[in-house]
């Protein structure tokens, strides 16, 4: 649209009366609230501690892949690394890994698809959830296998004792939080 020569009209004022009084707003009392003390946000739930245990990783070089994605799965022992859980009821926030606990043996493939895979939420919950039923299970074998290194049981019962999975009844925790097994029966 092209633009004419014309000035926009400016809008009326009325001319103002000298004589004219303006009357005050009147305010009832109670209308307005005294200001309140700003409170303070309630504090955020204090984090757990993270339950971390480095020879319960170092013990997964060289087992096997108990991820076992299908068609991704490499079942490559030299690539086996301790898998963490994504699982918020693991530990897991943000930055911050789930607990050693909620770990299973994955080779790299299979860990590559856990944690950056396509696949939806539901199967890799489920394919976690399997792996991890499993790992307990050779836990337990490595806890009460009498030929596996002292170091490897300790770990082993250490995951077990947290995750309420103990099938011994004389497991005991130590004050200093390394696991022992009593002899004898429970008490």
């Amino acid at each position: 649209m092209k633009r004419t020569g014309f000035r926009p009209r400016a809008p009326r004022r009325e001319p103002r009366d000298p004589d004219r009084v303006r009357s005050m707003p009147t305010v009832t009392p109670g209308a307005f609230r005294a200001p309140q003390p700003v409170v303070a946000a309630p504090a955020a739930a204090p984090k757990s501690a993270a339950q971390r245990n480095a020879h319960l990783r170092d013990m997964a070089r060289g087992m096997p892949c108990l991820l076992r994605v299908p068609g991704v799965c490499t079942q490559d022992r030299a690539t086996v690394v301790c898998c963490h859980s994504n699982l918020s009821i693991h530990g897991k926030a943000g930055a911050r890994k789930a607990d050693d606990q909620y770990s299973v043996w994955g080779c790299a493939a299979c860990h590559s698809w856990l944690d950056q895979g396509p696949a939806p939420r539901a199967q890799k919950f489920a394919a976690f959830m399997a792996a991890h039923l499993a790992q307990v299970l050779e836990w337990r074998a490595i806890a009460f296998d009498g030929s596996s290194a002292p170091r490897d049981r300790a770990a082993a019962l250490w995951a077990l004792g947290l995750l309420n999975s103990q099938p011994n009844p004389g497991f005991t925790r130590v004050a200093n939080g390394c696991a022992a097994i009593k002899s004898g029966a429970a008490e």
